[in-house]
């Protein structure tokens, strides 16, 4: 019983595809440059288009296209830049064996964030790297301050980019990055 029910309700939903009703002509409007994706159908039953409205319209889908790319470009250069922690010179860099970046800072210089993000770790218990900052970026990015003093953060704070979040003591400012907590090369990103 179930399955002559079934199979009447397939056989009827498939009929329908195959109906020999006329299709309703669709006409999709682009907004930014108010331009006509015109339906096939109505295109053969309509032949009163010209060629030079066919030009204005290319030309008009061209600039459309070349504005949108410029502003893309624009937006991409704005999100892309990284900005660099302290205003100092690098005396050691990346290697497999050295997995960040030491500037040669003096006392009391600004650190900032690189990035936006939220401060996950404030603490001293690696001895060596004295006061440390540790801020998750979006992406999988996080971000490392060691040598630093006089805290501006707190634990758990959202942070922008070039927010000052410390300064830097009488040693050398040591930066690390990471992706996936897999420590990256800084300079492919601060450049």
């Amino acid at each position: 019983m179930w399955v002559k029910f079934l199979s009447i309700a397939v056989i009827l939903s498939l009929t329908s595809c195959y109906s020999q009703s006329p299709k309703q002509v669709v006409i999709v409007i682009e907004k930014s440059s108010h331009l006509e994706n015109i339906n096939h159908q109505r295109l053969n039953n309509k032949s009163t288009i010209t060629h030079k409205s066919r030009r204005v319209t290319n030309s008009t889908i061209a600039k459309t296209s070349q504005t949108f790319k410029k502003s893309n470009d624009k937006n991409q250069k704005k999100s892309s830049n990284w900005h660099i922690p302290v205003n100092a010179k690098v005396s050691r860099t990346y290697s497999k064996k050295h997995s960040g970046l030491v500037f040669n800072t003096h006392n009391g210089q600004e650190i900032r964030t690189i990035r936006d993000g939220k401060i996950i770790y404030i603490g001293d218990k690696m001895k060596s790297y004295g006061q440390m900052i540790i801020v998750r970026h979006p992406l999988g990015f996080s971000s490392t301050y060691t040598q630093t003093q006089a805290l501006r953060v707190s634990l758990g704070d959202q942070i922008k980019k070039g927010e000052v979040v410390a300064s830097t003591t009488s040693q050398p400012f040591y930066f690390e990055m990471k992706k996936f907590d897999q420590a990256i090369n800084p300079l492919k990103y601060l450049k």
